[in-house]
């Protein structure tokens, strides 16, 4: 499975944390690439799930949803 996807001009990185009871959790980078210039921005979410490609998929898609302005206290305004 793809762990990185290119969405409106950022690279989301999937990196899922497994926690100690084997649960998956939502882990991200996001990258924004200007020239020479790579800025990153770290996010998770306590959203758990019981295997890493499902914490993959969900952490992609929580991604694209900090991208789109819907978790303001995880702006990407500034990258």
């Amino acid at each position: 499975m793809n762990n990185r996807v290119n969405y409106k001009g950022y690279v989301i990185e999937a990196q899922p944390d497994q926690l100690q009871d084997g649960r998956w959790q939502v882990n991200i980078f996001i990258e924004k690439h200007t020239g020479a210039d790579v800025r990153v921005r770290h996010a998770h979410a306590k959203s758990a799930y019981a295997t890493e490609a499902e914490a993959t998929i969900h952490s992609l898609e929580f991604g694209k949803q900090v991208i789109d302005g819907r978790y303001p206290q995880v702006s990407v305004s500034d990258l």
